[in-house]
């Protein structure tokens, strides 16, 4: 069941330098919203977003239904349908400027209602609260949110449920992690101008792995240097690989590199956005490894269920797989914005 009705806008994000304007970065945007207090930062973090390409915004707030009772009574619903329209409506008035499609759909499990529609109705990108229960140092990711970043063929943008605001937010700083795969370099142009359009600085950040060397005893001399010789080659191999990327950005970001040793880059990462103060990540969900039965990697599902921070996981456009079967330097060019 659904309904629209409040206003739309049709009009489409502009393209990047270097695509095809039939193929904007983002067309449609979806806001999931329920009655939790900190719905408003939902809205709020999706205009940061929307706004930056001009994607058309839909609201959604799905109407949970009974375990025995499916589909919902048609008095029940058409109640709950009322108020939630009402409250739509209500929440809605207090963006003035943000001109959005109101839909109400009903279902017994959120997540599967919110895939189905955001499929159907070629959505690009979902934005909604983190959801969880607090242990005292962040909200853990709710089962709604955790689903939907799981299944929906849409990137997911997820927001921190414990920020309650109705005012515009800027971000300061975003955060673009990259790990040399073209999957992890496919963020740049839609994470570059969301950081340029809020006047942001980038920063590129990379952990270099270190080499574990196994030995039943303590490592000796030989192996301890090979051990530090195998790192000093991945740090600098990791440092051209920065620089020749921001090398190719546009002149009008601010954009800086970070290289961070690492045993563990989900970890290494989380104390970035820490010591960084970064207030946005976008990040691929699949990055070097790119199992194909694994629809996000270890590392986004590790930093989307472990940050507070809003957190824009990204996935590919259908029809253009990445590959890293490319040449070191001119097949960049693709992906980035020009110079121009």
């Amino acid at each position: 069941m659904s309904e629209s009705g409040l206003s739309t806008q049709d009009t489409t994000g502009a393209p990047q330098p270097g695509q095809a304007a039939e193929q904007p970065i983002l067309r449609h945007v979806l806001a999931c919203v329920d009655e939790a207090p900190f719905s408003e930062v939902v809205l709020v973090h999706t205009a940061a977003a929307a706004e930056v390409v001009g994607a058309r915004l839909t609201v959604m707030h799905v109407l949970q239904s009974p375990a025995d009772q499916e589909p919902m009574d048609p008095v029940e619903w058409a109640l709950r349908h009322r108020d939630a329209t009402a409250y739509l409506r209500e929440r809605l008035s207090r963006f003035g400027d943000l001109r959005a499609e109101a839909v109400i759909e009903a279902g017994r499990l959120p997540a599967e209602r919110i895939n189905a529609w955001a499929h159907d109705n070629a959505v690009d990108l979902i934005v909604m609260g983190r959801g969880g229960e607090s242990d005292g140092s962040f909200v853990r990711l709710g089962d709604t949110a955790r689903r939907v970043a799981e299944v929906a063929n849409a990137s997911v943008l997820l927001v921190p449920s414990m920020q309650v605001s109705d005012t515009p937010i800027r971000y300061r700083k975003v955060l673009i992690p990259l790990d040399g795969s073209s999957r992890s370099e496919c963020v740049l142009p839609l994470g570059l101008r969301i950081a340029a359009a809020h006047e942001a600085e980038t920063v590129l950040v990379h952990a270099a792995p270190k080499a574990d060397l196994i030995e039943s005893d303590l490592l000796d001399a030989e192996a301890v240097a090979l051990r530090d010789r195998l790192y000093r080659r991945n740090e600098r191999a990791a440092r051209r690989y920065l620089d020749g990327i921001r090398s190719r950005l546009p002149v009008t970001p601010t954009a800086r590199i970070r290289l961070e040793p690492s045993g563990d880059a989900r970890r290494a990462l989380a104390r970035t956005v820490a010591e960084e103060r970064a207030d946005l990540m976008v990040l691929s969900s699949a990055g070097t490894s790119g199992y194909a039965d694994m629809t996000v990697g270890s590392v986004a599902d590790y930093l989307i269920n472990h940050l507070n921070i809003a957190v824009l996981l990204v996935r590919q456009h259908k029809g253009t797989p990445p590959t890293d079967h490319r040449k070191p330097d001119h097949a960049m060019d693709t992906r980035l914005p020009s110079q121009e």
